[in-house]
C-alpha cells in the first residue's frame, strides 16, 4: 500500500504543478495512513476516502507553498491532524515548525507521527491559541503564522499578528466565498488600542486563488504582511 499512495501523491502532485521528490512523497503518504490509522480510534477526519484525503488535505496544504517563505520559524495554529504544518515542514524541511492545537488526542498523534517520520525542527504544543498568545516570550517570533480550519475572529488576527516578526506574514486558507466575512472581522481587529496598532502594522498583501483537482469552488489564500510602519487604515477591502 506504501508504494501505490506513495504513487498516488505524485500523480496528483503532478498534476497540480507541484514538484515533489519521492522521499517526500513517502513521507507524506506515511503521514496519511498513520492519519487513517489512528482515526479507527480518534476523531481526527471525516474525509476517509484516500483520493479526497490526498486533494482536500494534503494538496490544500501545499499548493500554496511557492507564496510561503521555505525557512525560518513557523506556527500551524489550530492544526488538527497536522495540516497544513507537516506537509509545509515536509515540503520546506528547513522550517522549524510550532504545531498547536487545544485537543490532546491530536498532540499525542501528532507527536507519533513527528517521531514516525524522523522530523527534525518540529514542536507540538497543547494549547489554545488565547492561552499561548499571552505568552510574553512568543511575540515577535515568527516568519509565518498559519491557520487552514479556524472560524476567523477579530481576536484571533490580533493576537496572531502581536506574534508575528516584522517582514512575517499570517496566512489564512478559505473559501473565495469568505472574502466578505475575512474583511469584515480584519477590520474589525480595530476596536480597541492595541488592535489598532497591529491593525495598522498589518498589510493585506494577496489572496492567491487555486483550484483543487476535482473540485469546482476556488480556493484561496489570504495573506498579511507586517510592515511595522504605523500605516493609517491598511487591511483588506472586499471587491
Amino acid at each position: 500500500m506504501d508504494n501505490e499512495f506513495t504513487n498516488l501523491i505524485l500523480q496528483f502532485a503532478s498534476k497540480s504543478g507541484i514538484a515533489l521528490t519521492e522521499r517526500r512523497a513517502q513521507l507524506l503518504s506515511r503521514h496519511i495512513q498513520l492519519m487513517i490509522e489512528w482515526n479507527l480510534r480518534f476523531n481526527l477526519t471525516r474525509i476517509t476516502d484516500r483520493e479526497e484525503i490526498i486533494v482536500k488535505h494534503l494538496l490544500d496544504s501545499i499548493l500554496p507553498a511557492k507564496f510561503l517563505p521555505s525557512s525560518g520559524c513557523a506556527l500551524d495554529v489550530g492544526t488538527g491532524a497536522g495540516f497544513p504544518g507537516i506537509p509545509l515542514k515536509i515540503v520546506y524541511p528547513d522550517l522549524q515548525m510550532v504545531l498547536l492545537d487545544s485537543s490532546r488526542k491530536k498532540v499525542s498523534f501528532l507527536t507519533a507521527v513527528a517521531a514516525t517520520l524522523g522530523l527534525k525542527g518540529i514542536r507540538v504544543l497543547h494549547g489554545r491559541w488565547q492561552d499561548f498568545s499571552k505568552v510574553e516570550g512568543h511575540a515577535n517570533t515568527f516568519e509565518l503564522i498559519t491557520m487552514r480550519a479556524l472560524k476567523l475572529e477579530p481576536e484571533l488576527i490580533t493576537c496572531l499578528a502581536s506574534k508575528v516578526l516584522v517582514a512575517g506574514g499570517v496566512l489564512a486558507w478559505w473559501g473565495v466565498g469568505d472574502a466578505e466575512r475575512l474583511a469584515g472581522g480584519w477590520a474589525g481587529c480595530g476596536g480597541s488600542e492595541t488592535g489598532e496598532r497591529i491593525y495598522r502594522d498589518m498589510e493585506f498583501q494577496d489572496d492567491p486563488k487555486y483550484l483543487l483537482p476535482g473540485i469546482k469552488q476556488r480556493r484561496a489564500v489570504w495573506l498579511w504582511r507586517k510592515t511595522g510602519i504605523g500605516r493609517p487604515g491598511a487591511g483588506v477591502t472586499s471587491s
